[in-house]
């Protein structure tokens, strides 16, 4: 069984789309009355759920034809959450740069107490222990980050390949929307999360609220400049 969650009302457009998966019996579609944002409807979409495992993948990234084979043989009885890494490119294909993460266990756990360490449209995660963690937080735009903090406070093993495994369609305009006092906000209850599920101390927590809530203030040419040339691995011209 297939199923579709539809966050609140869409255009006419997108609901003719829609129809024409209505009649096939594998296909079932949950309409939501309202726009409750991704961490709802990801979570209802959860509920419905009957696989050991749920595979992320973003509608406009593009995943390398070997992506879930080496998922696949990658997951074990000793992983709950596995990753990759990513290309991060602009929508004409261009590659910006890549986003290459900790790989084994004890490095993703260091990693997650100043950083998000999976790329989100990268993983797979057994279903029961997202559930068992309260499923994906409402923090605007920190929803995985969250719910892998949930989870690995749980005891949840973690894995990230070091394969770059999707492409995924960001554009340097991403860097620049990613801000203002709404995102300023959500780093405060993200810090807050860390320090209660007891993966950071408050005085780290309070020093990286002020370090990343300054960032995300500051002017959007700014904000991409620092996103390009300290946070991601450019890629060569070679």
């Amino acid at each position: 069984m297939q199923f579709l969650v539809v966050d609140g009302p869409v255009p006419e457009a997108i609901h003719r789309v829609i129809d024409t998966y209505r009649s096939n019996p594998c296909m079932l579609t949950v309409a939501l009355p309202s726009n409750g944002g991704l961490a709802k409807a990801l979570n209802v979409g959860l509920t419905y759920v009957r696989t050991a495992w749920v595979v992320r993948a973003d509608a406009d990234d593009f995943n390398h034809s070997c992506r879930f084979e080496i998922l696949c043989n990658a997951i074990d009885d000793d992983i709950d959450l596995i990753g990759s890494s990513i290309s991060e490119v602009e929508r004409n294909g261009e590659v910006i740069c890549e986003r290459c993460l900790p790989l084994n266990h004890d490095e993703i756990i260091k990693f997650m107490r100043r950083r998000n360490p999976f790329n989100h449209m990268t993983v797979a995660f057994r279903v029961e222990l997202a559930r068992r963690s309260g499923g994906y937080p409402p923090l605007h735009l920190r929803e995985d980050y969250a719910l892998w903090i949930r989870m690995c406070a749980r005891g949840a093993r973690m894995r990230n390949l070091p394969q770059i495994l999707v492409d995924a369609t960001t554009g340097r305009e991403m860097y620049e929307r990613r801000g203002g006092w709404r995102y300023a906000k959500g780093e405060w209850a993200l810090q807050r999360l860390l320090v209660n599920e007891g993966i950071k101390s408050p005085a780290l927590a309070i020093i990286d609220l002020i370090l990343r809530s300054s960032i995300f203030l500051a002017p959007r040419s700014l904000r991409r400049i620092f996103y390009e040339k300290l946070l991601r691995h450019r890629k060569s011209k070679s």
